[in-house]
């Protein structure tokens, strides 16, 4: 069951993320030909500074996810219903706070946007519905958590689909036809609100249990839910911190325009990163039914196979970047919008850092005891702020990355340590010994692949661009083949790949019988 839970929630995802990628980079181009640079920069900002006020939330949403997570393992629906309606009534509390912060924040925006590129009436609306974006999703998105929590995430993800294509089609005749950045980004708020509101219709046919009831502190204390929310703050903090600076110090240090031009390179990268990384979400909601129903022992042995898989997706995504991005930017968007090479490099190395780690945060994120970890996000924090803005004066955007990944380390000790001192109870010795042997792996298949298909025909045209991604994946699994096929969990992978199939082959079987 579980296996027929995580593939259908992949599936899903996959295609929900192959289109959304193909409509983003289609639509980025537009943006860049019709729209000014500055824009796509003032957007990043404000996603960044509108992040910060996600420290409000708390953390609610991880606490009520770990004990969803249990409660529907054990199958105790008056505990499910509960604990949404403490979700319900906490978000709309936070939801208005957050609207009062961003009021005060409209007050600030002079010190924030420093650039004077851009009319200063165009950056009030920018904001404004950027913040109504947000507060949609405080308000309605929340009754998504019950859906990934019991496996189904694939119904979320099936109306995303169609809303989000409606959306894009919208963006892209915003953009082209009207030229008008206003009803792009209204476009946006509209089909999230419509999702939201589709998927909150869907809850109710699911989960007729489901009611709304009185919330007592009483109810809070009973659930640890103070306790959870105050280790857990430190974490938010950290987070908001860590993810949404970096463009704030971009566009302070280096201007609007360095921030879209960076901007450009972020989308690409998500369209990938998501793509592989929603092949394996799926995995996290069976995950947590496995620590909570089944020995420790067994869930060290799929931890163990899953922490290759995101390793070997992290090389994937790392040579990728690494051989393809820069030509693909120069093609698609034109040379003017290309950053320093080292640039590439250090969003390589993060990105594939981050993957590998992955695994290690699905299991983390199925258990509560934040204060375990919690020094660690704030050194991760601190870092980052601190080397970036330092590092961004001499160095520019490599600068700002090099703090991201030093960053990264702190954050990445604090789950591996976590995992195995907490759920596993082990030594995190070989552990770290495989990984670092498994890194200098891909950095010499990496740089070998790269001189192999270093031609200037594989980068000079968009067919010779494509064969030159195909080479470099069929170069990379024949390599990663060779080198681990012995190793215990490539087998496991193996069998695991071969019971997928067998899962999608009886559905397929079963649909075409009816």
């Amino acid at each position: 069951m579980r296996v027929a839970n995580v593939l259908r929630n992949s599936m899903y995802s996959m295609m929900l993320y192959v289109v959304l990628a193909v409509l983003g980079i289609l639509i980025r181009q537009a943006f860049t030909r019709n729209l000014p640079i500055e824009l796509l920069g003032l957007e990043g900002l404000f996603t960044n500074v509108i992040s910060l006020l996600s420290i409000a939330e708390m953390g609610i949403s991880t606490v009520i996810s770990y004990g969803l997570y249990r409660e529907i393992a054990n199958k105790n629906e008056a505990e499910v219903n509960m604990l949404m309606s403490i979700y319900r009534y906490i978000y709309l509390i936070i939801g208005t706070m957050v609207a009062l912060i961003g009021v005060i924040l409209f007050f600030f925006l002079p010190w924030i946007v420093r650039d004077n590129s851009i009319a200063w009436s165009y950056v009030q609306l920018v904001y404004v519905i950027q913040i109504c974006t947000v507060l949609s999703t405080y308000f309605l998105a929340y009754r998504r958590t019950l859906f990934a929590a019991d496996q189904k995430d694939y119904i979320c993800v099936r109306i995303d689909l169609v809303c989000t294509f409606a959306a894009n089609l919208v963006k892209f005749a915003a953009i082209v036809v009207w030229q008008s950045y206003t009803m792009y980004a209204l476009s946006a708020l509209g089909f999230n609100i419509l999702a939201n509101l589709i998927i909150s219709h869907r809850l109710g046919k699911e989960y007729p249990f489901l009611h709304t009831v009185k919330v007592t502190v009483q109810d809070l204390r009973q659930r640890k839910f103070f306790v959870d929310v105050k280790n857990f703050l430190i974490h938010k903090l950290s987070y908001a911190v860590y993810f949404g600076t970096d463009a704030i110090v971009i566009s302070s240090i280096l201007g609007l325009r360095t921030a879209g031009l960076v901007a450009n390179y972020v989308l690409l990268c998500d369209g990938v990163y998501k793509l592989l990384y929603k092949m394996l979400q799926g995995i996290i909601p069976s995950v947590a039914n496995l620590v909570y129903t089944d020995d420790r022992e067994k869930s060290y042995r799929v931890y163990r196979m899953l922490d290759f898989a995101y390793f070997l997706m992290g090389g994937y995504i790392a040579c990728i970047y690494f051989i393809v991005l820069q030509p693909f930017v120069a093609l698609f968007f034109g040379t003017e919008f290309l950053l320093d090479d080292a640039y590439v490099m250090a969003l390589a190395v993060n990105v594939f850092l981050g993957m590998q780690f992955e695994n290690a945060y699905n299991f983390r994120s199925t258990h509560g005891v934040f204060e375990n970890d919690r020094g660690y996000m704030v050194l991760s924090a601190v870092t980052n702020l601190i080397l970036s803005v330092i590092l961004a004066q001499y160095l520019g955007v490599v600068g700002v990355m090099i703090g991201t990944i030093a960053g990264l380390g702190f954050i990445v000790y604090g789950r591996v340590q976590f995992v195995f001192r907490v759920i596993f109870r082990r030594s995190m010795k070989t552990y770290w010994w495989n990984h670092a042997w498994w890194s200098i792996v891909v950095l010499l298949e990496v740089l070998l692949i790269d001189q192999i298909l270093s031609a200037p025909f594989f980068s000079s045209t968009y067919m010779g661009l494509m064969i030159k991604c195909f080479c470099a994946a069929g170069l990379m699994l024949g390599m990663q083949i060779l080198v681990f096929h012995r190793r215990e969990e490539f087998r496991s992978m193996c069998v695991y790949a071969g019971e997928a199939r067998a899962v999608l082959m009886s559905k397929i079987r079963g649909r075409k019988s009816q």
